[in-house]
């Protein structure tokens, strides 16, 4: 049952990420912003899925604590989701992440570099949102400033 809840927890996550971050590919389609509250949206129903069987699972396993931490934190904070707060998640949330899947108990060994592999795809899935959206972020502020610089007053 454990294995169970901690597959069904690690697999929603996956995919609502994977959902989220899937429009990458399609930047000439979509602003930064619309992809930054699809992202939000994403986020949300992913935790109402995972966050849940994270604390279950961490009331019998204090080692995932930290992940259930980790991803509490990504979800009361999915609102405010800025390329520094994702920065962040990857470098501080993930390798937390990382290290209580290495040290729980409630993940069957054989496991553990399946999930740490998934974790690993997500980062680097992020970091590529991440330059993708940054440089389209970055290059409307800079489009839009000269023009308002250059507006008449």
């Amino acid at each position: 049952m454990k294995k169970m809840l901690l597959r069904a927890a690690g697999l929603a996550l996956s995919a609502a990420l994977a959902i989220g971050l899937a429009a990458c590919s399609t930047t000439q389609q979509q602003t930064a912003s619309q992809a930054l509250a699809k992202l939000q949206t994403d986020i949300v129903n992913g935790c109402m899925v995972v966050q849940p069987t994270l604390i279950a699972v961490a009331a019998i396993d204090p080692t995932v604590q930290v992940a259930a931490t980790a991803n509490g934190l990504v979800c009361t904070a999915a609102a405010s989701i800025t390329p520094t707060s994702v920065q962040t998640l990857l470098s501080t949330g993930i390798p937390a992440i990382e290290q209580a899947v290495t040290q729980s108990t409630l993940i069957p060994a054989n496991q553990k570099p399946l999930v740490t592999a998934a974790l690993g795809v997500f980062q680097l899935t992020a970091t590529n949102a991440l330059a993708i959206y940054g440089q389209a972020a970055a290059s409307t502020a800079a489009a839009s400033g000269p023009a308002a610089a250059s507006a008449p007053q």
